[in-house]
C-alpha cells in the first residue's frame, strides 16, 4: 500500500454492528481512516461533513435500504464521485446487476472474506487516487495552457503594435524623406548637365540615374507598406485572371509568359485592387528571373484548391539556404540585400505584403541544390453568373 492510500478513509454502512467492528478493524489494521454509521440517513449526513474517498454500502437495512442510499448520493453534486462497494448477505445475480447498474463499482458478499474485502477496497482506492492525480495534472495543463494561450495573445497582440508602428514609421519617414530627396535628385541632374560631356560623365550619370531610380522607388514602396492597410480597407472588385495575365504579358514584352494549370483560367477570380494585385504578380515573376539561369521564358504553373489559386514558378539558380529563403520577404531581412535580387530594395516585400492582406501570400522555397520554387497565393472568390447563364 503506498502512502496515499494510507491515508484514506472509508465509510462503512451497515446495520449489523458485528459487520461494521469486523470491518472495521480488517481496514484499520491497514492504516486507513474508519468511519462506522448504523443507518443511511446519518452515514448520508456524515458524507456531506467529511465526503470519504470509498463507502462499503450494505443493501439490506431497516427505513432506508443501501440502493436508496446510494440513489441519494449520486444526486448530490458533491457526492456523486464518491466510489460505492455494496455488501449484502444476498449473492444472488438480480441484486449484484441492480447494485451495479445504480453505480455501484463492486460487490461483496457476506460472510466477509478478509483477503477479498481488502483486495476490493485496496484496487478501488489506487483507482481514486489514481482519478485525483489525472484530475490535477490536467487541471494544472488546463491552466499552463491558458497561462501560455495568454501569453500568446499577448505577444500577438505586441506585433500587431510593432508592426503597426513599423508601417507608421514607414510611411513617416516616406513622406519626410521624398522633399530633401527630390531636391538633392533635381540638383545632382543640374550638376550633370553642367559637366562637359566625357566618358567618365556618362558613367557617372549613368550611375546617378540607377541610383535616383533605386531612391525614388525605395521611397514610394515604403510609403505603400505604410499605408497598405488603408488602401486595401477601399479595395473591393472582382478581377479576372485571364485579365490580369494579359496586363502582366503586356508588362514584360520581351519575356515569353506561359500558363499551365488544371483549371480553367477563365473561372478563377479575384476580389482584390486591380493596380496592386497586378503590381504584386509582376513583382512576383521580376523576382523569378533573378534566379532563373534562363531569363527567358518564365513558367508560371496554376495550382487551384476550394479557396485559393497560387502561380508557381519553378526555379534553378536559388543561391540561398533554406533559412535565408523563409526568411526573405521579411523587412529586417539582410538575406534579400545580399541575394540576386538586391536591386529590387522593397519590392519583394511589397508583393508580400499586398498578397498577404488579400488573403494569400508570397512563398519562397528553397529545395535540393539550387531549385526551388516562388509561389504567389490569392484568395479565390465564385465568379457570378449573368443572367444569360443562370
Amino acid at each position: 500500500m503506498n502512502q496515499d492510500t494510507e491515508k484514506a478513509s472509508v465509510m462503512i454502512v451497515d446495520d449489523t454492528p458485528a459487520n461494521l467492528e469486523l470491518l472495521a478493524e480488517m481496514l484499520h489494521a491497514q492504516g486507513y481512516r474508519v468511519l462506522q454509521f448504523p443507518n443511511g440517513m446519518t452515514a448520508l449526513h456524515a458524507s456531506v461533513r467529511v465526503k470519504p474517498d470509498l463507502i462499503l454500502l450494505d443493501i439490506m437495512m431497516p427505513e432506508m435500504d443501501g440502493f436508496e442510499v446510494n440513489r441519494r448520493l449520486k444526486v448530490d453534486e458533491k457526492l456523486r464521485d464518491i466510489p460505492v462497494i455494496f455488501i449484502s448477505a444476498l449473492d444472488d445475480t438480480t441484486n449484484i446487476v441492480q447494485a451495479l447498474s445504480q453505480g455501484g463499482v463492486d460487490y461483496i458478499t457476506k460472510p466477509f472474506n478478509e483477503e477479498e474485502v481488502l483486495a476490493r477496497v485496496r484496487t478501488h482506492l489506487k483507482i481514486v487516487f489514481l482519478q485525483r492525480q489525472l484530475k490535477s495534472q490536467n487541471e494544472n495543463l488546463e491552466e499552463l495552457v491558458a497561462k501560455r494561450t495568454r501569453q500568446l495573445i499577448r505577444a500577438h497582440e505586441r506585433l500587431k503594435e510593432l508592426d503597426m508602428l513599423k508601417d507608421d514609421f514607414l510611411l513617416m519617414i516616406s513622406h519626410e524623406i521624398r522633399t530633401p530627396a527630390n531636391g538633392l535628385l533635381g540638383v545632382g541632374e543640374l550638376l550633370i548637365e553642367l559637366c562637359p560631356p566625357s566618358e567618365n560623365a556618362r558613367i557617372y550619370e549613368e550611375m546617378f540615374r540607377e541610383s535616383s531610380r533605386r531612391l525614388r522607388k525605395l521611397i514610394d514602396d515604403s510609403a505603400l507598406i505604410g499605408d497598405i492597410e488603408s488602401i486595401i480597407e477601399n479595395s473591393d472588385m472582382d478581377i479576372s485572371f485571364n485579365t490580369l495575365l494579359e496586363e502582366i504579358k503586356e508588362s514584360f514584352p520581351e519575356a515569353r509568359i506561359a500558363i499551365e494549370t488544371q483549371v480553367d483560367p477563365g473561372t478563377v477570380f479575384f476580389r482584390a485592387d486591380p493596380i496592386l494585385l497586378k503590381k504584386a504578380l509582376e513583382t512576383t515573376i521580376l523576382l523569378a528571373t533573378y534566379f532563373l539561369s534562363n531569363k527567358n521564358p518564365v513558367y508560371l504553373q496554376g495550382i487551384a484548391d476550394e479557396h485559393h489559386f497560387s502561380v508557381r514558378i519553378a526555379l534553378d539558380a536559388l543561391y540561398l539556404s533554406q533559412e535565408q529563403a523563409e526568411a526573405f520577404f521579411n523587412i529586417e531581412s539582410t538575406f534579400r540585400a545580399a541575394s540576386q535580387a538586391e536591386s529590387l530594395g522593397l519590392a519583394p516585400v511589397v508583393a508580400h505584403k499586398i498578397l498577404s492582406a488579400f488573403g494569400g501570400g508570397l512563398n519562397l522555397v528553397k529545395q535540393e541544390g539550387t531549385k526551388g520554387y516562388l509561389e504567389a497565393i490569392m484568395l479565390t472568390k465564385e465568379k457570378k453568373l449573368s443572367s444569360e447563364e443562370e
